[in-house]
């Protein structure tokens, strides 16, 4: 008689760390909102479609305003959170800024440089908002399998759908992008991390500036 195979013991080797917090409700969130709608110094960036973007010469600091120390402060907990989780040395914010997308906008494929954990942070997200969309590091090495289903194994994306005060947490080298938007608001906070080493960082060094809005 042949043996059944014993149920085997699985292993999720070498996973990525993705995280996402509930922010909504912080006491920053309607200013935050105001900022970003009464921002005028935006433009064209190369990979925002049928939007305007913040990030123009690339040192942008947005959450370094005053008004959003609260807001800093949260999501560099986050962060330490995350390194935690991950066993990586610590991180600080560094450069910051936002997407406004309107209707039919996207985002191409990209990652982000220089960077260690990236994030996106949704103050405001109407019904229909385009998901964000992560790209498997792996399929550029399955060129010999053809998966017939779909599982945690076998996935070649990871899709969070956004929504109002939404944090995502992410490594910086995982490219990810957003198809055609089909909502009228769509406001991201994108931002970088640098290596800190300290937990906790004194943040003073960051020099708080009263932006002119």
């Amino acid at each position: 008689m042949t043996m059944k195979p014993p149920k085997p013991r699985n292993f999720a080797a070498f996973p990525t760390l993705i995280s996402s917090y509930d922010l909504k409700g912080h006491e920053c969130e309607q200013i935050v909102i105001d900022m970003i709608e009464t921002y005028e110094k935006t433009g064209d960036h190369a990979l925002v479609h049928e939007g305007q973007s913040s990030r123009i010469i690339g040192n942008e600091m947005f959450l370094n305003d005053k008004r959003l120390v609260s807001l800093w402060k949260t999501i560099q907990s986050c962060c330490d959170e995350y390194s935690e989780e991950t066993g990586i040395d610590y991180t600080l914010i560094d450069t910051s800024w936002f997407n406004r997308l309107a209707k039919y906008g996207s985002v191409d494929s990209h990652r982000h440089e220089r960077s260690v954990i990236s994030g996106a942070f949704y103050p405001k997200c109407e019904n229909g908002s385009a998901p964000l969309i992560f790209e498997s590091p792996l399929q550029h090495y399955a060129m010999n399998i053809s998966f017939i289903k779909q599982t945690r194994f076998s996935a070649y994306s990871e899709v969070f759908v956004p929504a109002d005060g939404l944090l995502i947490l992410f490594p910086s080298w995982l490219r990810h992008s957003v198809p055609k938007n089909q909502s009228d608001k769509r406001y991201t906070i994108g931002f970088n991390t640098v290596w800190s080493g300290i937990k906790n960082s004194d943040e003073s060094w960051l020099g708080w500036s009263n932006n002119d809005w």
